[in-house]
Order: structure tokens, then sequence, then C-alpha cells
């Protein structure tokens, strides 16, 4: 292998250019403070050699800071005859250069975008300048391939590449790895494509036999084939003529006397079809009649509640009229008590009668504000009432009247979900409005169309109910789940249906349990049971909201409890007129009111209205209570107008299913009509060419008693069909002929196989002839190479031992072959290569044996090895060994180093370059400078 005698770099990083770097020396140290440059000068000869640069850069990464079009790097190498024959000059393959020196130029351009290398290489020592009108140039892979001639092989490559503190790389190679990456430095490509080409040989030939040996069996095959062919002809022939005769005259024969027979038999269902819509018609009728009937109950009905509201408006305008005579006959009354009570109590302390009035009006303050809060219950509910009554619209939370009016004010017709859902049984109201109760507010769309506009009103809403687009037709369900007590008026949710549909309804919570913990009920007090255990989905009948047997009981529930809010207002009431009276009354003895004078003074005026007020009261009472029967009466005649109402609903509903019913009906048989007139007319068409005599009934019958029908015809065709199409009837009389030939060609094929099968067992002995040979190549590389890494570890006074290989002539112990290397240090125990027992100095020198070991030739001349920071993490002992050990090896090293206080990184360099830091201010780094070890000092160390 070459060794390097001068670089030269032109915009290269950024340096603008440096001439001659001189680098014909046996170690080469290149030091420089931590960037200034020392990575970057081997980056610079490892592109120069086409290999990849260290730690992640690349070639582009240096050319673009020099903010330059062209980038140059220029080697020149020594191609001096290793020994004294001239045909072992390094290039000699190469390029058949002669001369002593040659010059390898790198250039790097920017095209377009990106930046492209290449090379060149020329004899002698040529400048830059001489070679810019080269048309010769090099691409990467060629310029490899002739360096690889030269002796930097692939695997010499591998090695040249480790970057920074991985010089014990090669220590932590796997034994296989190693022997591998020592057959490719040391082993003879020729034996190795030979072997190569022997096994490839031997799997064609192997192949080939192995095809011919299928088509000789394929051939026996085949005239066994023919011989059954001759057999199965008559076979075959009879078959033939039974199938022919089945679809030229009896199918058409039986195809006629079935569609004749389909035809009478359709015309026979088409009259029986008429008897059940005259019973369709008796059944509408009823059913309008029932309309009618159930209307004129809900008239009545709503002219009933309309008479005992209006008599209810009279008695409260009369009790208003009793009331207001009342009152101020009552406040002199309360007056009179008041100022009594005050004459009783004159003689109080008036400090008391302070501390108690603070106390009367804390709790009147109080008790007004609970009063207020049933108030608002009570008028809450006669708004509900009056909704649920029809008069005024339902009240709604204000996050769904919002979204509702969003929804208007955009065109989008649409539905909640209470709108459209009836519950058919009373009994299950409870249970649908427990499983229904948070879907309430649910918005159904009419349109699908319009799921996108509602999704953004709904997000500028804050609408945290669903908005559902995609709706379809419910089914009624005749099982016993929770949906066949719900009927949809529209179309309804997908997932709503399926959810009603799995849950099963059961009479009380021991009748679920007996369905196992699989099965999802419900009983009629709204206890769930789902997968994920039970609860109770409980709906006070206040809060029913879907159908209008849910309005009624809701509206009935809130009647209910409306006299107990009443009663509880009154009681309010009365107590506050009770702490007002005391308050009152306190204030006055406060202020100095004399309560004795005063009932003297107005015992008249207290008189006459005690008298007054007894006939009055006997009256509002009298007017109580028939108001109280009007409430009662007005609420059964609200139940009744709302049960009317869904009679009515229902016999409309269902007039007007039968009435659909009756429509399509009617529709299908006028269709079925047309239909039947049509086949009858195409079957006239159809059998027009059949001849008379195959259609007289006599044959039909007779065909029918041997057949049965068209459709066993069938069956026997196509079970002939399925004979006569089989590969192995015979249809040639030749075929005697064609076994002749068939037997000839099958004696020249048995003769060509056995042809092969000797080639093969050619290719066989020529494979193992083949390995005999690699083994030998492979045994004499694991000597060579363990005879240079023992001669180098004597260099460096370590005793280094290969085991030996185990190679025999098979493949599988061939790939499983590994090179297992020991090294001693200072006269102790073995150690591995890559064990953990070795310290960092050890490693390196490991490292160091097992690489130069690889690049040291026959004849004893070695390359050149890049070795950045060897000495990185070694104290001084390890530094002086591992500098002893380079100087004693014959192969050509540069190495990096920081700037440090330890000389003795220095002391086995001939040559050392100093690299320095770019300054700030200026646009090019300073030149490399250069010291040489005297010839003295050189001879001396």
């Amino acid at each position: 292998m070459f060794h390097i005698k001068s670089l030269e770099l032109v915009h290269w990083d950024y340096w603008q250019r440096i001439k001659n770097i001189p680098l014909d020396a046996k170690i080469i140290t290149i030091a420089g403070q931590n960037g200034s440059g020392k990575t970057t000068l081997l980056d610079a000869l490892r592109t120069l050699f086409g290999l990849d640069c260290s730690m992640g850069r690349t070639y582009k990464h240096y050319a673009r800071h020099s903010g330059q079009q062209t980038a140059w790097l220029r080697a020149v190498v020594d191609n001096r005859a290793v020994g004294k024959q001239l045909s072992n000059r390094p290039f000699r393959g190469s390029g058949f250069f002669s001369d002593d020196d040659v010059t390898l130029f790198c250039q790097i351009q920017k095209n377009g975008g990106d930046w492209k290398r290449q090379y060149l290489m020329r004899p002698g020592n040529v400048e830059i300048e001489e070679v810019t009108e080269a048309n010769d140039w090099l691409g990467v892979e060629n310029y490899r391939k002739r360096l690889a001639n030269a002796g930097l092989s692939p695997a010499m490559a591998k090695v040249l590449a480790l970057e920074q503190g991985e010089t014990d790389k090669l220590c932590e190679y796997a034994p296989r790895q190693l022997l591998d990456l020592v057959f490719q430095v040391f082993g003879d490509k020729e034996v190795l494509d030979a072997y190569d080409e022997a096994k490839r040989h031997q799997r064609d030939t192997e192949e080939e036999l192995k095809r011919f040996e299928a088509e000789l069996d394929g051939s026996r095959a085949n005239l066994e084939g023919l011989r059954l062919r001759v057999a199965n002809y008559h076979q075959w022939e009879g078959l033939h003529k039974e199938r022919r005769n089945l679809q030229e005259e009896v199918l058409p024969s039986l195809e006629y006397h079935e569609a004749r027979e389909k035809a009478g038999n359709i015309g026979k269902q088409l009259r029986e079809a008429r008897k059940p819509m005259a019973q369709a018609d008796q059944q509408l009728t009823d059913k309008r009649n029932e309309v009618a009937r159930q209307a004129k109950a809900l008239t009545d009905a709503q002219q009933q509640e309309t008479l005992l509201e209006q008599e209810s408006t009279v008695l409260q305008g009369r009790l208003s009229q009793i009331n207001a005579k009342l009152k101020p006959l009552d406040s002199l009354i309360e007056q009179k008590n008041r100022l009594q009570k005050l004459a009783a109590e004159a003689g109080a302390d008036v400090a008391d009668v302070a501390a108690q009035l603070e106390a009367k009006e804390a709790e009147l303050a109080k008790l007004r504000t609970a009063r207020d809060a049933v108030s608002a219950r009570i008028a809450s509910d006669k708004t509900t009432i009056s909704a649920l009554q029809g008069k005024t619209a339902m009240p709604e939370p204000d996050n769904v009247r919002a979204m509702r009016r969003a929804l208007r004010d955009a065109n989008i017709p649409h539905d909640m979900l209470s709108d459209i859902v009836e519950v058919t049984d009373p009994k299950w109201q409870g249970a649908v409005e427990g499983v229904l109760g948070g879907y309430a507010s649910v918005v159904l769309l009419e349109n699908a169309s319009d799921a996108s506009a509602a999704y953004r009103l709904a997000e500028k809403e804050r609408y945290r109910h669903f908005i559902v687009p995609e709706l379809v037709t419910a089914q009624q369900a005749k099982n016993e789940s929770l949906l066949s007590v719900v009927r949809f008026t529209a179309k309804a949710p997908v997932w709503l249906i399926e959810q009603l549909a799995r849950i099963t309804r059961v009479d009380s919570v021991e009748d679920g349990a007996k369905l196992g913990n699989i099965e999802e009920w419900i009983t009629p007090e709204a206890y769930h049971r789902e997968r994920r255990g039970g609860r109770s989905l409980f709906v006070e009948a206040s809060r029913y909201r879907f159908g209008s047997a849910g309005r009624t009981q809701r509206m009935d529930a809130i009647q209910k409890n409306l006299p107990s809010l009443e009663a509880e207002e009154d009681k309010y009431t009365l107590q506050i007129s009770k702490l007002v009276s005391e308050t009152s009354a306190l204030k006055a003895r406060v202020a100095g009111v004399d309560a004795v004078k005063e009932l003297s003074a107005r015992a008249d005026e207290f008189d006459e209205a005690a008298r007054n007020a007894v006939p009055l009261r006997a009256e509002r009472t009298e007017v109580g209570g028939r108001l109280g029967e009007l409430q009662s009466l007005m609420k059964n005649a609200t139940v009744a107008r709302t049960r009317a109402d869904t009679t009515w609903q229902n016999a409309r509903m269902a007039l007007s299913e039968a009435e659909a019913g009756m429509r399509l009906n009617y529709k299908r048989q006028l269709e079925q009509r047309s239909d039947h007139a049509r086949a009858l007319l195409a079957l006239r068409r159809q059998w027009r060419h059949l001849p008379g005599e195959w259609r007289k009934p006599a044959r039909r019958q007779a065909l029918v008693a041997q057949h049965q029908n068209a459709h066993q015809v069938d069956l026997r065709i196509a079970s002939l069909q399925a004979s006569l199409a089989r590969d192995d009837w015979e249809l040639d009389a030749t075929v005697i002929d064609q076994y002749q030939r068939l037997n000839d060609q099958l004696s020249n094929r048995k003769q060509e196989t056995e042809e092969r099968r000797y080639q093969n067992n050619r290719a066989i002995e020529a494979t193992a002839n083949a390995r005999g040979a690699y083994i030998e190549r492979l045994r004499y590389t694991i000597k060579a190479y363990s005879k240079n890494i023992k001669e180098l570890g004597e260099l460096a006074n370590i005793e280094v031992h290969a085991d030996p290989v185990k190679l025999e002539n098979d493949d599988l112990l061939l790939s499983q072959a590994g090179l297992h290397v020991r090294f001693k240090f200072d006269g102790k125990g073995p150690i591995g290569m890559n064990d953990g027992e070795a310290s960092g100095g050890q490693q390196v020198m490991k490292s160091l044996v097992l690489l130069i070991g690889l690049l040291k030739s026959e004849d004893g001349s070695g390359g050149f090895v890049f070795i950045d920071e060897p000495f990185a993490h070694l104290d001084i002992r390890n530094i002086q060994l591992v500098g002893e050990f380079l100087k004693n090896t014959d192969a050509q090293y540069l190495m990096t180093t920081p700037l440090t206080h330890n000389t003795d990184v220095y002391d086995p360099s001939e040559l050392t370059l100093i690299t320095s830091k770019k300054k700030k201010d200026t646009q090019w780094a300073q030149p490399i400078f250069v010291l040489q070890r005297r010839q003295s000092e050189q001879a001396a160390a």
C-alpha cells in the first residue's frame, strides 16, 4: 500500500489555500486547540481518498464554509515499488503509472443548489493549474475501485473511517466479524469468487436436474392418460348422445309444461287475492267511523273543560270581590285585637320591647324569603300546567331555547327527541323517562345536508346535547324489549333504537336477576341493569317529558302537588301576617301609643266591622268550597280531554296506516296482474316454435312421469356436462399415434435426465474442490494475520495469541467460524478482545495491534492510518507505550492531539502540524505551521 507525501488544500473549510503540507514522514502529529481544524484536516484526507467524513459531517459541510464555488484537494502519494520488482508499484494496476510519485485530485463544485465531487489521478507531481481542463474525471465508485487496486481496499477504507474516540472499535468486533474483515483484507478474491461460482453452478445443476425429473414424471403421467383416453371414448359418445336428447327434446317440452302450469297457478292466486281486498275495505270503513267517534268524544271533552274553566273564572272574580270587602273589615278587627294586646302589655319595659322588635323583624324577613321561593314554584307549575293544556308554549331551558331560535333563524328544520316519542303503555312511562331523560334535548335534523351548518351553530352556542343528522324509521318491536312500548312519530337515531331494543322489560328486580349478567333489563320503577352494573333511573312524575301520556301524568302530578304548595304558601302568609301585626304593635309601643285610649275612642267602629264581616265570611266559605270542587272537576276534565286526544290521534294513525296498506296492496295487485298478462303473452310467443306433437298433454304427462320436472332434467344435464367436461375424455381417433410418439419422447427424456444427473455429480465434486481451496486460503490468511499481530505484539511487549480456527469441509461450520485473539499484558493472565478486563491504554494497544496487523503486507510494508486523538484518557506511562509501539511499526500514522502540557504525546512524531483557530475579524483561517524533528533527534530517538 502507498504512503502520503504531501497535501494541498484550496477553499477547504476556512483555509484559503495551503500548498504542499509535508506528510512524508512515518509518524505525523496534528496538534491544536479544540476547534482549530485537526479533524477538518483528517476529513480532507478522507474525502481525497473517497472515504466518509467523521462525526456525521460530509464534504459539503466543509465546501460551503469557504463561500466559494469550487474547492480542491490535492495529494502526492508514494508509488515506489515494494521490493525489487517494478511490477509491485501500488498504482501499476490502477492506471499503469510507473512514476515514483502519483498525484491525486478531488474537485468539489457547486452544481445548482448542491455540491458535487469528482476525482483524477496523474503520474508524477502535478499542480492543480495543470488539470483544470482535464476531461477524464472519475466518479466516486470508479475512483474507489482504482484505489482498491492500489491497496486501499473497502475493508481498509472501513478501518480508516474510525472516528474520534473509537480507536478501540476493533476490540469490540465479534470473532466472526474479525475473521470476515481479515479475509477481506488478506484473502484472495479469485479464490472466494471461484468458491461462490462453484456453489452457484451446483445450485443451478441441482435445479435443472429437479426440473428434468419433474418433466419425466409428467410425461409418464401423460402416457398413462393417453392409454385411458382410448378406453373411455365410447363412454363419452353415449353420454354425449343422452345429453343432446335431453337438451334438444325433453327439456323444452318440460319447460313448456311447467310454464303453462305456473301461469295457471298465478291466475288462480290472483282470483283468490280479491277476497281479502273486500274485507280490507270493510275494516277501513270501521276505522273511519272510529276516527269520527273519537273526534266527537274529543270535542265533548274540550267543551266540558271549557265550561268548567268559565265557571271557575266567574267564581274567582266573585271571591276577589268578597275578599276586597273583607279586607278593610279584617284590618279593623286586627287593629282592635292588636290594641287590646298592647293595652294588656302597656306596662312592659321599652328596652325589652325594642329587642323583641328586632328579633321579630329578622324572623319576618326569613319567612318572606321562604314564601317567595314557594310562590315562584307555584307560578312555574301553573305555567307548566298551562303549557301542558295547550294554552301556552312549553317552558324550556335557556340553552335549548337559544339553540332552537338559532336553528329557526338559519332555516334548518328540526325536532327535539321529546317531540317524537310516544309511550304506548303507561305502566312503563317511568322506565322510558329514566332511560331517555338525558336525551330529551337531542336535536334531530330533517335534512342530513344541514349537519355542517347545525354543527357550527352548536359550536357557537356551546350546545351540550347531540346534533343527529342520520335518522331511520323505527320498526315496531313485538318482543319484550323497552322498544316495544315506544312509538316514534318521526325518524329517530339508529343508536337510540338499538339501545332501547337491547333493554328487556321485567316486572321486578328478581325477574331481572334470573336473566343473568349478560342481559340488559329494566323494571317499571326504572331500576336499570346494564354491563356496568345496576342503578335507579327514577324520575318524578312531575318531570315527565315524553309523549302525551307522559305530559298527562306530569300535569296530574303537578296539580296533585299544587294544593300542598298553596297550603304551604298560606301557612307562610299567616305567619307573616302575624309577625307584621306583632311588629306593628311593638313599634306602636315603642312610639308611645296609648292603646287603651284608642280602643275606647274607636269601640263603635270596631263593633260595626265585626258585625259586617260575619255574612261575608260565610259567603267566601261557600265560594271557596265550590272552587275546590271545580278544581277537582277541571282536573278530571283535563285528563279526559288528554286521553280523548290520545285516543283520537291513535285512531287517526291507525286509519292512515290502514289506508296506506290498502293502497299498497291495490298497487301490488295491479302490478301482479300486469306481470301475469305479460307472462301469458310471452308464453305464447316463446313456445310458438315448439312442434305440436310435443305439446300434447299425453306426451307431456309421460315425460313428467319419467323425468319429474325440468329441474331434474337440468340436474342430469349438468351432471352429464360435468362428466363430459373432464379432461380425460378422448375425442380424437389418432390417440394411438400420439401414444407411440409420447413413448419415444419418454425414452429420450430418460437419457437426458441421466446426463443431467451426471453433470450434477460433477458440479458437487467441483464445489468440494473449490471449498477446499477456499479453506486453504482461509487457513493461510489466518496464519499470516496471526503472525502479523504476534510480531506487532512483540514490538509492544504484549504477548498476542490467536486461537486455532476450526475449518472443515462444511458450509455451516465455515459460516460459524470465528477468530479469537487473546492478549497478555505485563505478564498477567490472558484477556480477550472485549471482555471488560483491559484498561483504557490496553484497549488502545489491542486495537492498534489488530489495526496495524491488517495493514502489514507480505513484504513487511504497511499503509497509512488516521487516528483521531489516540492518547485521549491515557496516563503518561500508556502514552509512552503507545508511542514506542507506533515507532516500531512500518505504517504511516496521521494522529491528532489537543494542545497539552504532556509533551510525551509529541515524542514519537517526526513531523508536527500546528493548527490555529480562525479569528472573528478575518475571512480565512491562519495557515498550518510545520515542525519537523532534526535528523539527530530522530536518530537519538
